[in-house]
């Protein structure tokens, strides 16, 4: 009996890169995950400054003073934590959510975050991002190289 707990307890993660970063009519951004070693994407709506602040972060833009999110980073750091992982492990009613994973000490705290901030803090970390296999596999479109939409160079 514990063996089939244990067993049902363990999720399978998917790790995905950023892959394109697409500037949407009505507003926001269409931020395009690609399974590392694989053709499928994920495709998540993300709001503008979300969008602008990895658009800054992926060019190595310069800031005067910390952002948010740098500001976030060095919080954890303070405090004695590192980040392990982000995952994005729900969906519900057509929205993401996802989680950071902290380590402080022996401590493991998880965080609930939107994709678009949680990947944000990630990207400044070179944290790995992960998305739960059912996640994944409800939403996730399977590309040819020659039909990808032009996105901004990232």
């Amino acid at each position: 009996m514990k063996i089939f707990i244990l067993f049902y307890l363990i999720t399978k993660l998917i790790e995905v890169e950023i892959s394109n970063l697409i500037p949407q009519e009505e507003g926001g951004f269409l931020l395009v995950l690609k399974k590392v070693d694989s053709e499928e994407i994920l495709p998540i709506s993300i709001g503008d400054n979300e969008g602008i602040s990895i658009l800054r972060e992926l060019h190595k833009t310069p800031m005067p003073r910390p952002m948010t999110y740098e500001l976030l980073n060095k919080i954890i750091k303070e405090l004695g934590g590192k980040i392990e992982k982000i995952t994005i492990d729900k969906l519900q009613d057509g929205i993401f959510y996802a989680t950071i994973h902290i380590k402080q000490g022996n401590r493991k705290i998880k965080i609930d975050s939107r994709p678009s901030d949680a990947i944000n803090i990630a990207i400044r970390k070179g944290v790995k991002i992960f998305v739960e296999e059912k996640v994944f596999d409800k939403m996730k479109i399977e590309i040819k190289k020659e039909k990808v939409k032009e996105g901004l160079k990232i």
